[in-house]
């Protein structure tokens, strides 16, 4: 085996875990951001009365800050969907559970549907 031929096998063997540590980030992070809304629907819907999950109105709650108050995030963090957080703000929100609610203040109307 030449010189360039073991150069070339080093390469290999320390570009792999590089690659798989990529994959096992974004794998992860996919993970956190499931974990974290599959909280936020279930904690939206347990305001909203009902023993199921619900899916959460991201933009309506930001258009309208005022319907529904999330309480229990670090002063300073804004609510908004999991895919605009950050690994370490993800994991905060999983360990720290038992201190987020949603509060409905103004229920999101459904437009009426206009009969005939």
């Amino acid at each position: 085996v030449t010189e360039e031929e073991n150069a070339a096998e080093l390469q290999k063997t320390k570009a792999v875990p590089t690659v798989n540590r990529l994959t096992v980030d974004v794998v992860e992070l996919e993970a956190l951001r499931k974990s974290v809304e599959d909280f936020f629907c279930f904690c939206y819907g347990k305001a909203l009365g009902k023993s199921t999950v619900v899916p959460v109105p991201y933009e309506k709650m930001q258009r309208d800050r005022t319907a529904v108050v999330v309480q229990g995030l670090p002063k300073g963090l804004a609510f908004k969907h999991p895919m605009n957080y950050n690994v370490s703000t993800l994991k905060w929100i999983l360990e720290n559970k038992s201190r987020i609610s949603f509060i409905i203040k103004r229920p999101f109307l459904e437009p009426k549907k206009h009969l005939g």
